[in-house]
């Protein structure tokens, strides 16, 4: 037994734990089952020998009420151990997907980012599923198996030990060919998993972006590569299916060897008087029963080797650390948090590339409005994703009140520190439990000073259900500036200490951006708040303008220092400030 077997069993059977009063019933009565089976050639050879040559008919009515009762006891046992595990099975599926999904929770963003989401659902879904079904049935089935084989072999050698001698030394070459199709029915099984996986990806990425594909025009070349992904699905299968015909050809082969050797000498017994003819038949019947064992130890061993596919899938999951882990002796943050933000010597690069931040030394103080401008690709975003400890700095540190971000509990820095992403994320619910999501006790009056900041009242009016209105999944019921000033609200409920608006008004027009900024200006007075947005025109108020280029501050300073001062800023502005023809705040306060 492998120490990567033993690791997979030993896992299998801390989720079965909790489960094994039930799973033990099932056990008990799959083995029940088995014995009623294997009672029915000692009752054949006892009708053959005994009944018929008397013709006596009581007897035989008595032969035909043991087979029927046998019947009865076997269906009857065999329903109430398939209940009891289809049970069992569906609970087991449900502590482990939540398993899954908790860790799924936990895991940070570099693995969210880097595994699809198909690839996500296939493990929580498809492995779980054949996890649990596989493995709780393969249990009560090996034991059904080891008791029908010492059962069989106990009355064989009762019947006639030197038949039974002639059939054993073929058991050995099960073994034989079993360790010679071991490593390739293993490679086939985890080559399958591995392509199902790919297709199951590619068809998720598929469906949830259709209507691009269709606006692309894109339908036949995405047909045409889901059909090289299902094929290569299909030749994997092919393959998996051969080699385990192939070890199924070779079990048949011995069981041949055995059957003709059973009734070749079983047959001269019967001529010279040592067996009878009943005898002959329950031997041959026990034989079949004796090679059942190695056909489902093919069953099995081929089982094991996809449920040990699919349990390593799963441990991949559950055993991976997280990238953005919770740090041992981690602290909340002491109340209340004022909101300095300070890096210091912070560098950071993304999957080992070349460097985003350089060296980046910020200080923000408590209730300062900043925004980060720069061309793409400068680390604007990377900024805010570090101080909401979305990543790790490589080298440096990220302080929130003079403390390192990477020792405070993350419900701690979640709380206090919020990050608004450009692609607002809203769930398959009502606008109302949409909001409430950043609070889940805000009251009423919360609730409409929320609305009032996000600018969302025309929204309200709009919607034919008003707060019970659902807004579909990933919200798909609003238009993207609508999803947007939904986030902005949650945000504003969550009340947060730090707030980083990364492009998370982009789908706004300008001067509804600029009343909602002002807005936020003035309900989060004392409150950091970093915007990070190419519309430099709506920036221009803020408190400091810090200009990043190729990983480094260039410039920092209020919009008139830095007109003055020229340089990349006077050249950001010229590009995407004026174009906007946007009116100076001042005005727009006046305005509003």
């Amino acid at each position: 037994m492998t120490p990567n077997f033993k690791m997979q069993a030993r896992w299998f059977f801390q989720q079965m734990r909790p489960l094994l009063p039930a799973y033990s019933l099932s056990v008990v009565l799959v083995v029940l089952s088995g014995l009623m089976f294997l009672l029915d050639p000692l009752l054949m050879k006892w009708l053959i020998d005994r009944v018929l040559p008397k013709k006596d008919f009581r007897l035989l009515l008595f032969a035909a009420a043991g087979f029927f009762g046998l019947y009865v006891f076997r269906l009857g046992f065999f329903t109430l151990s398939q209940l009891v595990n289809f049970r069992t099975i569906q609970k087991l599926v449900l502590r482990m997907r939540l398993k899954i999904l908790e860790q799924m929770n936990r895991l940070s963003a570099d693995y969210h980012e880097t595994t699809p989401v198909g690839e996500r659902l296939y493990r929580v879904e498809q492995d779980v599923d054949q996890v649990a079904e596989v493995g709780s049935n393969l249990v009560p089935f090996v034991l059904q198996t080891a008791f029908k084989a010492v059962f069989v072999m106990g009355t064989m050698f009762a019947l006639d030990y030197r038949l039974t001698c002639m059939v054993l030394p073929l058991m050995p070459l099960f073994f034989v060919f079993r360790k010679r199709f071991e490593k390739p029915l293993r490679r086939a099984s985890d080559a399958v998993q591995q392509k199902a996986a790919m297709e199951n990806s590619f068809l998720q990425e598929h469906l949830t972006s259709m209507l691009q594909v269709q606006l692309l025009h894109q339908e036949k070349s995405q047909k045409q590569a889901f059909e090289e992904r299902a094929v290569e699905r299909m030749k994997a299968l092919n393959h998996r299916e051969l080699v385990e015909v192939m070890f199924s050809a070779c079990y048949m082969a011995i069981i041949a060897l055995g059957t003709i050797a059973i009734l070749g000498y079983g047959g001269y017994q019967v001529f010279i008087g040592a067996l009878t003819i009943g005898g002959v038949v329950a031997f041959y019947s026990y034989v079949g029963a004796l090679f059942d064992p190695l056909g489902a130890a093919i069953h099995i061993y081929s089982q094991l080797n996809r449920l040990g596919t699919n349990i390593r899938r799963i441990l991949e999951v559950t055993e991976r650390t997280p990238g953005i882990p919770e740090m041992p002796g981690a602290v909340n943050f002491p109340s209340p948090v004022r909101g300095y933000v300070e890096l210091e010597d912070v560098c950071f690069s993304y999957r080992h590339e070349a460097p985003v931040l350089d060296g980046i030394h910020l200080r923000l103080e408590p209730g300062e409005k900043a925004a980060l401008v720069g061309m793409s690709g400068s680390g604007k975003s990377t900024i805010a994703k570090l101080v909401a400890r979305v990543y790790d700095a490589n080298r440096g540190a990220v302080y929130i009140d003079g403390v390192d971000v990477r020792h405070v509990h993350l419900k701690s820095l979640r709380t206090h520190v919020c990050y608004l992403l450009q692609d607002a994320v809203l769930f398959d619910r009502t606008l109302k439990e949409n909001l409430l999501l950043g609070n889940p006790s805000a009251t009423a009056r919360e609730l409409h000073k929320a609305i009032e900041i996000a600018d969302m009242k025309e929204l309200l009016r709009r919607l034919p259900q008003g707060w019970d209105s659902p807004v579909g999944q990933r919200g798909n019921a609003l238009s993207g500036g609508e999803r947007q000033r939904v986030a902005l609200a949650r945000a504003v409920l969550q009340n947060p200490s730090v707030l980083l608006l990364d492009e998370s008004t982009s789908a706004l027009d300008a001067p509804s951006e600029r009343r909602v900024f002002m807005n936020l200006a003035e309900h989060f007075h004392d409150r950091t708040i970093v915007f990070v947005s190419h519309r430099i025109a709506a920036l221009k108020w803020v408190d400091r303008i810090i200009v990043l280029n190729q990983g480094v501050i260039e410039q920092q300073g209020t919009h008139d220092q830095l007109i003055r001062t020229g340089g990349l800023y006077t050249h950001l502005h010229s590009a995407f400030g004026t174009a906007l023809g946007a009116e100076p705040l001042s005005q727009l306060s006046k305005n509003n």
